[in-house]
């Protein structure tokens, strides 16, 4: 069993594609804190995806890549690879937290936050354990009750909706799976986010997903 880690020394790896706060944070951590190394540095996804099989102990995850993968298939691959994972965003939106935290972070901290606070949820989650700040707690219970989406239908919706593909047919290429496939997720989630008579369009149901912090928005865009 990888946790809690039994060596002196707890590796990190830190996926973040701002160049200052990727260095200014592993400087931080380097000069004020002991048995905490960083050891590898990622700019994007495709960089950290190309070494899963190499992470550290805890890795560091923005949510904000530039990208199209959904933050629960990132979160979920890091975790199948052996390393926990602690989100730190500037992305403050409560739906987002509570998707990182029920994907399986140990974490999700603020990029306002201080640096001490990162280091203590590097510590927990080294020890197989949550950090859960207020602002995640009041989050989490502010959720109890909203639609959930399977793996699946995030995936679809991610892809169809998100702008990998325009069409049914190319989301279904892109997936691997049949266009009947593709209609039934997508059949599924506008059921869990209808509140009216009107069915939803393709905007419509972007605007749920996004508001329910399914779909993200890069505000660099």
């Amino acid at each position: 069993m990888r946790y809690p880690v039994s060596q002196p020394t707890i590796e990190v790896d830190i996926v973040e594609d701002h160049a200052v706060l990727l260095e200014g944070l592993s400087q931080w951590l380097q000069d004020n804190t002991t048995g905490i190394r960083v050891v590898g540095r990622f700019a994007s996804w495709a960089e950290t995806a190309a070494r899963l099989g190499a992470l550290s102990d805890v890795v560091i995850l923005d949510v904000l890549l530039g990208d199209q993968v959904p933050l629960r298939a990132k979160i979920q691959a890091i975790l199948s690879s052996g390393p926990q994972v602690v989100v730190c965003s500037s992305v403050l939106d409560p739906a987002v937290m509570r998707q990182a935290m029920a994907a399986g972070a140990m974490a999700y901290i603020p990029k306002t936050a201080s640096a001490s606070v990162v280091e203590t949820a590097l510590r927990r989650a080294a020890q197989g354990l949550q950090h859960i700040t207020p602002e995640v707690a009041a989050a989490m219970d502010a959720g109890l009750g909203e639609p959930q989406l399977s793996a699946r239908e995030h995936q679809v919706v991610s892809v169809y909706l998100g702008g990998a593909a325009g069409t049914m047919a190319e989301t279904a290429q892109l997936l691997g799976i049949s266009v009947d496939g593709v209609k039934k997720h997508l059949a599924s989630v506008r059921r869990k986010f209808q509140d009216g008579p009107e069915p939803l369009t393709r905007l419509g149901l972007r605007e749920r997903l996004t508001a329910a912090g399914w779909l993200l928005e890069d505000p660099r865009q």
